[in-house]
């Protein structure tokens, strides 16, 4: 069995299911501050982007694991030809990281540990951003000449998904620290300001995988997948 990788398809299919969880995630938030139906917080649980072990949190980690699986898949290519794959290969185990980190909540276990030593509060109430935040800039600062090297439209489309998903992730995770101190992780507010955080980290990740697709198509045109049987 041969599949060819269709950029445009695979960003449409992953923008429409990342479509379909906000909107089951603004029903959940509707249901929590208006509805009071038998066992309705199960079913707001299972949809909300903030809630870890549930349906976003599924996705978000197959999703980090495709963009890992393309990035490796690039590197592989890369080894083919003789040619550099390493950076590659690193970003493939980054985000293999990010995609257990999200199933885990590794990260939401930083935060007691980093505020208590740091005394930490305002923007930087959830304190996982701090050494996650420091980690971002040492691997910007490591990746930048080879981002430099890549196609000036894939360069772009890399640094576009990047910026929307740290804009999410670290950016309205800082101003969520703030809500959270002031108003609470109860409130209406701070709702709608995780809700716009979790969109922007997803749809980082989807332009992430539409790239690393585009990609694919750009320097090794004509690639298939084929899968065989082992004799």
């Amino acid at each position: 069995m041969n599949i060819k990788l269709n950029p445009q398809s695979i960003l449409t299919t992953f923008l429409f299911v990342i479509g379909l969880l906000v909107i089951a995630n603004l029903f959940g938030i509707y249901a929590r501050f208006n509805l009071d139906f038998p066992h309705i917080q199960s079913v707001i649980r299972l949809v909300d982007v903030d809630t870890e072990m549930n349906v976003p949190t599924l996705y978000s980690s197959f999703a980090m694991f495709v963009a890992s699986a393309l990035l490796a898949l690039v590197g592989y290519m890369h080894r083919l030809r003789k040619e550099s794959s390493f950076p590659w290969f690193g970003l493939a185990f980054i985000f293999t990281f990010l995609s257990i980190d999200e199933s885990s909540e590794f990260h939401e276990m930083l935060v007691g540990p980093v505020r208590d030593t740091l005394h930490t509060s305002g923007v930087f109430y959830f304190a996982w951003v701090i050494p996650y935040g420091l980690l971002a800039i040492v691997l910007g600062i490591a990746y930048f000449r080879f981002l430099l090297n890549l196609p000036r439209n894939i360069l772009g489309l890399y640094v576009l998904s990047g910026c929307v998903f740290l804009a999410g992730a670290l950016g309205l995770e800082l101003i969520g620290g703030v809500i959270a101190q002031q108003s609470g992780t109860d409130s209406f507010i701070y709702a709608m300001s995780y809700t716009c955080e979790e969109t922007l980290e997803m749809v980082g990740i989807a332009l992430l995988i539409y790239t690393t697709a585009r990609y694919i198509v750009q320097v090794f045109p004509g690639t298939q997948i084929e899968f065989v049987k082992s004799k």
